[in-house]
Formats: structure tokens, sequence, C-alpha cells
């Protein structure tokens, strides 16, 4: 069973989207954060700073920062960058990049969900994260990027949707990184009762992006002593088969003492090894099992042997493989959370985007194959979650688009 509710929230105005609905938090490091709140000064990403944002000599604390965020949504309610909507809907949230498109359901959705079991998570979570974000909720106390989840897919749902898609959206617009983001607004109160029934059918949600936030959700919602909107969060739920994983890639700073020959030595005793001398995408990771390897400017294609691969679900995922049969035993990254040594490295960069580490003095990089969606689900309905890092969801639900009070 999965509960969906309408919410009121305030909505960017269609005429200031394209300006204020913010890029993928996540996926920029702080400096670039930094920099682009200078260069977007209308963007909604300045009400979301952190400490890591500040680059003077003396950082400022949490609370001044906590301040400046709540000060910030302040003004931007004021100078009407969003409109609050008048009736209980439900909203239709569409993302469409190149010649990939998914579409999800918005609603508020119970912590209870999470607290009973019906949202499986894959991942674990950092407490000092959490307690950020809980205090950013309690301090700010809006929220205004959607919680991910996803469902296996129901024919009856995406009738629904489609029906609701075929007519004038509430929002249409594009970013600068070409993701075309589309909003319907859902009034209807049979097409609302609809839905909600379906969603009833769905057993199980999956969290897929936003661990952190739903912890920080439940959180919040347990230090308040009465009912209210924290009992609640903001999810887009998104059919499974829609989403697009992409792999999360390693670089490393350094080869731990070890020449490329040694390396190489010392790979075959877990991997074929072959170089390759042609970097386009085709030379990418094409299967499990597989990564590319760049070195010193050179590639070469790596291949587990069978015989390493454990019958364990999570063992044998390839970020698994990587970090078991490569990373620690050979280049002694031993704790693939907090190691200075080691970056991830979006997919959707390719190799591009390792040689780029490279020029900046990464000297390994590795790229993975992406982690399936099927695993995913298996591993959260198990109750374990995945290592760090082993999927990145492309595109991201972004955040400025709803604001809700929470």
């Amino acid at each position: 069973m999965t509960q969906i509710h309408t919410f009121k929230p305030y909505v960017v105005r269609r005429d200031r989207a394209e300006h204020v609905v913010a890029p993928a938090y996540d996926s920029m490091a702080p400096l670039e954060r930094s920099a682009y709140i200078k260069a977007n000064p209308s963007n909604f990403i300045k009400t979301m700073r952190t400490p890591e944002d500040y680059f003077e000599l003396e950082k400022p604390s949490l609370g001044i920062v906590l301040d400046h965020n709540f000060n910030e949504v302040q003004k931007m309610l004021e100078d009407s960058s969003f409109e609050i909507q008048q009736q209980e809907a439900l909203y239709i949230y569409r993302l469409h990049t190149r010649d990939h498109v998914q579409t999800a359901v918005i609603a508020e959705v119970p912590v209870t969900e999470y607290r009973q079991g019906r949202i499986h998570r894959h991942e674990h979570t950092r407490s000092e994260h959490e307690n950020r974000l809980t205090q950013y909720l309690q301090h700010v106390g809006v929220s205004s990027s959607p919680i991910c989840l996803a469902y296996q897919d129901d024919a009856r749902i995406d009738e629904i949707v489609e029906l609701i898609t075929q007519g004038e959206p509430l929002l249409d617009f594009s970013l600068d990184d070409g993701v075309r983001q589309s909003i319907w607004k859902v009034t209807d109160a049979e097409q609302i009762d609809s839905l909600r029934t379906k969603f009833l059918d769905i057993g199980v949600a999956y969290l897929t992006d936003g661990h952190h936030r739903m912890a920080a959700s439940v959180r919040h919602a347990a230090n308040r002593s009465s009912n209210g909107p924290w009992n609640n969060f903001l999810a887009a739920l998104f059919p499974a088969t829609q989403l697009r994983i992409l792999s999360f890639n390693r670089c490393v700073r350094d080869l731990n003492g070890l020449s490329v020959e040694q390396l190489i030595d010392q790979l075959a005793l877990n991997f074929t090894v072959d170089q390759i001398f042609d970097d386009r995408k085709t030379m990418l990771p094409s299967k499990p099992g597989e990564f590319t390897l760049l070195v010193e400017n050179r590639l070469f294609r790596l291949q587990v042997r069978s015989a390493r691969i454990p019958d364990d679900p999570v063992g044998r995922l390839d970020v698994s493989l990587l970090q078991n049969l490569f990373l620690e035993p050979v280049l002694g990254i031993g704790d693939d959370r907090y190691d200075p040594r080691l970056e991830f490295v979006t997919g959707d960069s390719g190799l591009g985007g390792l040689r780029q580490r490279a020029k900046e003095g990464w000297q390994v990089g590795i790229a993975c194959y992406p982690t399936s969606m099927r695993d995913l689900m298996s591993i959260a309905d198990r109750g374990l979650v995945m290592p760090p890092k082993s999927t990145c969801f492309d595109p991201k639900a972004r955040s400025g688009i709803f604001l809700r009070f929470s």
C-alpha cells in the first residue's frame, strides 16, 4: 500500500522558472555551487547553502547559514518568484532529455510509509548529513526537493497519467543542461481518487534519490508532538522501468607506490586485462563485470574473472567487485566512503570526465557499468544496502519548482 495525498504548494511562476529552478544540487561540488550562485542570483539554490559552500578563512556557522537560507526563502516569496496554489491537487512531472522521458506523480506521502517498511532503501546514510538536513527543515521550514521513489509499473496508473498529460501543462520549460521540465496540475476529483486508489495497490516503493532527505523527514516528524505538514514528505513517484541509471565512475589520486606495469600485473590476478587503443564511447564498459581503466593516458579493458564473482547479491555488484578486487587490495582504498584519495565521477561525463580528472592530477580513472534497477530492487527487498555511489539516477528531479512548508 502506497498512500498519496493532495497538497497546496507554492509553485514557481511560469515566467521565472528557467531562472529559479535549481540544477541538480548533489551533482555539483561546493566550489561549483558557490560560483553558480554568484552567476545566478535569482536561482533557488541560494536557499540551500551549507558552510562548505563558503571559502572564507573562517567559515560561517551552520546557524548563520540557516538564517541566510531562511531569509532568502522569504525574499523569494516576497518577490513573487512563487505563487501559492489555492486548490488541493496532485501534480504530474515529466523530465525529457534527448531520447529519454520519465514521468512522475508528485504528491505528499506519509512518513509512516517509511517507518512501517513500505518504502525500501538501498543505501546507508551519514548521521552528520542527516543532522544538517533535519536542522534545515526545523529552521528554514520548507522543502522543495522531491524525494524520488520508484514503483513497479502499473498500466492503470500509466493510463491516467497519459490522459492528464494530453492537456495543457501548468509549466513547460528547459534548463541550461537541456532537460525539459513539464508540470501538469491535477484537480479533477475523479482522476485524483483514481490515482489514490491505484497507488494503494502498490505494495512497496523504492527510494532512488533522497535517502538523507527521507531520514531527515522522519527525524523532523518525530521531533514534533502534534500532527502537521511534517508528517508527510514531498515525493516524486516514478514507474521503475522509466528511470535511467548511470554509473558512478571512480578516480584515485595515486598508484599506491606501484608502476603501471606492477599495477597491471596485480590486476591480472582477478581480471583479464587488455589494452585498448580507441577512446570512443564504445570503449566504455558494455556489460556487467567489465571496467575501463585510464592510467597515464593509456586505456585498458578489465573483465572480472568468473571465479572471483561471489554468490552474494551485494558482493557480485560491479561496484563491490571493483572495491574488493581492485581499490582495496591493489590501491589501498580501505574505506570507500571517506578516503580522500578516492573521488566519484558521474557516468554522464564518460571518458571525458575521467580525462579531465587526470589533468587535475588524479592518476587512476575507472569507468564502471551501471547498476541495474532489478539489482537495486532485489537488494532493497532483502533489507540489504549497496556500497556508496552505486547508482546515479539521471535526470534528477529539481528543486525550486514546488515549495511546501514543513
